[in-house]
């Protein structure tokens, strides 16, 4: 087995990373540029390994590299070098609602084996003795025998949620399913939605869309979680840039009918089985925004999932409980903490 461990802010995108990504089902934020881009704006350098057997990839797995100089507000300044003391943070490049790897051959739990027997070796060869942990996010519930064990930490993570729609033929099916104090609730929304002409809806290609703008508003909604340990980074404008261009990416805007100005935003990275919401953003009512627009937001989802012959969309972790309300199924999710001896 051959193993390629790319950084993407220097390393040319290989060969066959358009056949990788196609064959492994990898989404807009897999793209070579938009890894590229979000590895010069990290906290941590983000080596991207690639396992082949003679030239075909078998596997591929995206990590942070973190260390004792790794701070919160200061970007990586350097690849990952032999001999310093540090772990993998192994997490998919964008949306944290996926696993950040993929095998060809998986097995029955999710890979997780393979990326233990595989992926550790492959990469302690790269990185040294100073490769000493490893904590891998999104776990599934068929992964937790094969990241159990001694000196190993394993803790339930925030679920996942994903909403079915192969059942329905309209939003309104949708709607109807859902309990009756929700549907009536929804009902209203749209209703009230419909009856205003101030605000105006569209479903667009990313390219179309403007990152500026988007970045704005979506800054709006990162000003809510300063009260966990690590702030999250801002959207940066070029990163959005490059996700927004790839082809697989759809944006819903929400604007002011009388200046154009952008009230709230959603971005969605197509699969053929199972996109992803992955960016939700609203100015509140302080800024000019108009209430409810993230329960409008579900209905035009459910709307472009069906028209796309889409089966189900994932919405991701957080305000789970309402999303259950929603329709959406809750999928359990574990993070584990593996020493590297």
């Amino acid at each position: 087995m051959v193993t390629d461990v790319l950084d993407p802010r220097h390393d040319a995108e290989p060969a066959y990373w358009t056949a990788l990504r196609e064959r492994a089902g990898l989404r807009a934020d897999w793209s070579w540029e938009v890894l590229r881009t979000q590895a010069w704006a990290a906290r941590t350098p983000q080596p991207v390994t690639v396992l082949r057997d003679g030239d075909e990839p078998r596997g591929v797995v995206c990590a942070a590299w973190v260390t004792g100089r790794t701070r919160r507000n200061r970007f990586g300044s350097a690849t990952a070098r032999r001999g310093r003391l540090g772990g993998l943070d192994v997490r998919g490049p964008g949306a944290s609602s996926q696993p950040g790897w993929w095998f060809a051959d998986p097995g029955d739990d999710g890979g997780v084996t393979r990326l233990l027997e595989t992926y550790v070796p492959a990469i302690r060869a790269e990185l040294g003795r100073g490769f000493r942990g490893m904590l891998v996010r999104q776990v599934g519930e068929a992964g937790l025998d094969a990241v159990g064990g001694r000196f190993r930490l394993v803790r339930r993570t925030e679920d996942i949620a994903v909403l079915d729609v192969s059942a329905f033929g309209s939003r309104d099916d949708w709607m109807h399913s859902l309990a009756r104090k929700r549907k009536q609730n929804l009902r209203k929304i749209f209703r009230t939605f419909d009856a205003d002409p101030s605000v105006e809806v569209r479903c667009v290609p990313g390219k179309e869309a403007d990152p500026v703008a988007i970045a704005e508003v979506l800054r709006h909604n990162e000003r809510k979680h300063h009260d966990v340990p690590i702030v999250p980074l801002p959207h940066f404008t070029g990163y959005l840039t490059e996700l927004l261009r790839q082809p697989d990416v759809t944006v819903i805007e929400y604007r002011d009918a009388g200046t154009g100005r952008l009230l709230a935003v959603a971005t969605l990275l197509d699969h053929p089985e199972l996109p992803i919401a992955r960016h939700w953003g609203a100015l509140g009512p302080e800024a000019g925004g108009r209430p409810n627009l993230y329960f409008h937001f579900y209905g035009e989802a459910v709307s472009w999932a069906i028209a796309q012959g889409r089966s189900s969309v994932v919405f991701g972790k957080k305000m789970t409980e309402m999303k259950a309300t929603l329709g959406a199924r809750l999928v359990p999710q574990y993070a584990a903490a593996v020493p590297v001896c």
